[in-house]
């Protein structure tokens, strides 16, 4: 398509007896810069392809100048400078749409490594600072009362404050998350473990083969129940909590439903969402599943997850 743009340049300059480019010959060029980035093609090989063409299609129109013109050095000359001045002028435009194209993909790149830092930042340090303010919260409650689980509760403060601490160093440190849930069930309870609340009853169901799902999975699952299980406790006021996780070879799917206030997932603010919200649909968009959000005032809420799994290999290990 360029090479005919670059032959009707010429034929224009032929016409004119001067130097012709077309005017559209920029969105032309943009739109050949942008295809190539998008292809993983470096400009060179449009400079090449230019070459090529320049030397191919001058030395085709020479014969025919020569054939045909009464002054062919003349006509000669402005066919030269006419195909040279389109083609330069269009592959200049190319590169600067190639480099726009990538500055962009960079741009969007960093766009997201930043809500990758903030999902991190948000589930990862601030679940622990909430729950050692929690934990703090109820030490001050009980201390006169009963002075004995005063004290559990700073201790499940300070630890909750150590894996904050550590998770931090981990992601300053080159930004490398946390180490993969090694088992789905036993994360959950651990951190039912750390929230515990003696007015809320919350009840855990996992199912299915926990090997059937990816290391990485199994992390950015308990990421998101636990992120729901906590708006739910924060939020919600509920007095009933119930958990469920079926694991099967092609999907995992888990719900977290509550009978606390509920909310409206329709109005902005909810929609648009917190953090919170904008970091659990984020982790299951990027595992290629999604989260849908069911509530309504007064009737409480019900968070569900759906994860497709990639086919595990085992059977083919034992053929």
């Amino acid at each position: 398509m360029t090479a005919q743009y670059v032959l009707d340049d010429v034929a224009a300059t032929l016409r004119t007896g001067k130097v012709q480019v077309n005017d559209l010959y920029k969105f032309h060029a943009w739109e050949v810069g942008i295809s190539r980035a998008a292809s993983g093609v470096h400009p060179r090989a449009s400079l090449e392809a230019g070459s090529l063409f320049f030397k191919s299609a001058l030395t085709h129109l020479a014969r025919r100048i020569a054939a045909d013109s009464d002054r062919p050095s003349d006509t000669f000359a402005l066919v030269a400078t006419g195909m040279e001045e389109s083609l330069s002028r269009r592959v200049r435009e190319a590169s600067e749409s190639y480099t726009g194209f990538l500055l962009n993909q960079v741009q969007e790149v960093q766009e997201e490594e930043r809500r990758r830092i903030a999902r991190e930042l948000h589930d990862r340090i601030g679940h622990g600072i909430s729950v050692a303010h929690q934990q703090l919260a109820l030490s001050e409650l009980h201390r006169g009362t009963d002075p004995a689980r005063a004290a559990i509760k700073i201790g499940v403060a300070q630890q909750a404050i150590r894996e904050a601490m550590e998770n931090l160093r981990q992601i300053t440190s080159e930004l490398h998350p946390q180490v993969p849930v090694k088992s789905l069930e036993k994360a959950l309870l651990g951190f039912l473990e750390a929230v515990e609340e003696d007015t809320v009853s919350v009840g855990l169901d996992v199912n299915g083969d926990e090997s059937w799902a990816e290391p990485r999975v199994l992390d950015e699952s308990f990421l998101i129940i636990r992120e729901a299980t906590r708006n739910a406790l924060t939020h919600g006021t509920p007095t009933v909590i119930l958990m469920r996780v079926d694991i099967a070879p092609h999907v995992l799917q888990a719900f977290v439903q509550d009978n606390g206030r509920g909310f409206e997932p329709s109005r902005p603010r909810v929609r648009n969402g917190g953090v919170g919200l904008t970091s659990m649909r984020e982790r299951a968009e990027l595992l290629g599943g999604r989260l849908a959000i069911t509530s309504e005032p007064g009737n409480g809420c019900l968070v569900e997850l759906f994860i497709p799994l990639k086919r595990q290999s085992r059977e083919s290990e034992q053929l």
